[in-house]
C-alpha cells in the first residue's frame, strides 16, 4: 500500500510538499475557477459552497486513498501555484497516471510546469520505482500536451468524442512513458 507522501520533492524552480489545510482557501479558490476545472477535470463545472470543500479536502487528508498521493507544488519561496497528483499506483504491475495543474496564472509559460513534471517523473521512477507513467489530456488543452509530448511521452491512443464541454464532444488523448525512455531522454 502506498501511504500518503512525508518528504518534500525539489527541484530547480518548484518544491512539492503535501497537501496543508492551512492553504484550503487557495485550494477552495481553484476549486471553484471554471477555466482549471476545464482544463483537468473530466467532472462537469460545478460551484461548490466552502463547507462542502472543506469536509472533502479534510476527508481526503484524513483517509488518503491508498493508491494515490497528492501534492502542492509551491515555488521556492514557498508560494503555492498549483496542485499535483499521481493516481492508480499499481506496485506489482510498476505503473502510475500522474497530473498537474500549475492554477496560478502569474506561472503560466515560465517553465515550472515542465520543471514539476521533471520532479514528478523523478519520484515516479527513482523512488516508487514504476516501469511506466501515464498521462491523459483533453484535445482542447494544448498547453498539457506540448508539455507531455515534450517530456518525452509517446501518444499511445486517443478516446474518441470522449468529454462533453461547451456543447461538443472532445477527444481525450492517452499517452505513456517508460522508465527506459525517461532515463535516455
Amino acid at each position: 500500500m502506498i501511504s500518503t507522501v512525508k518528504t518534500e520533492l525539489q527541484g530547480e524552480k518548484v518544491r512539492f510538499t503535501p497537501l496543508h489545510i492551512e492553504n484550503i482557501y487557495k485550494h477552495f479558490a481553484w476549486n471553484n475557477d471554471p477555466e482549471l476545472n476545464m482544463l483537468d477535470s473530466e467532472v462537469p463545472y460545478m460551484e461548490e459552497t466552502f463547507g462542502e470543500f472543506k469536509r472533502r479536502f479534510e476527508e481526503m487528508l484524513a483517509h488518503p486513498a491508498p493508491d494515490s498521493q497528492d501534492f502542492e507544488v509551491h515555488v521556492l519561496d514557498g508560494t503555492l501555484i498549483g496542485v499535483a497528483e499521481i493516481t492508480h499506483i499499481s506496485e506489482h504491475n510498476r505503473h502510475c497516471t500522474l497530473s498537474l495543474t500549475i492554477c496560478d496564472r502569474d506561472y503560466w509559460g515560465k517553465g515550472y510546469g515542465r520543471d514539476a513534471m521533471r520532479v514528478l517523473l523523478d519520484y515516479c521512477f527513482d523512488t516508487l520505482k514504476m516501469h511506466s507513467v501515464l498521462a491523459e489530456a483533453f484535445d482542447y488543452n494544448d498547453a498539457w500536451k506540448r508539455l507531455v509530448e515534450g517530456m518525452g511521452f509517446t501518444k499511445d491512443g486517443t478516446l474518441r468524442e470522449y468529454l462533453y464541454r461547451n456543447g461538443r464532444y472532445w477527444d481525450k488523448h492517452i499517452y505513456t512513458i517508460l522508465a527506459s525512455e525517461y532515463r535516455a531522454a
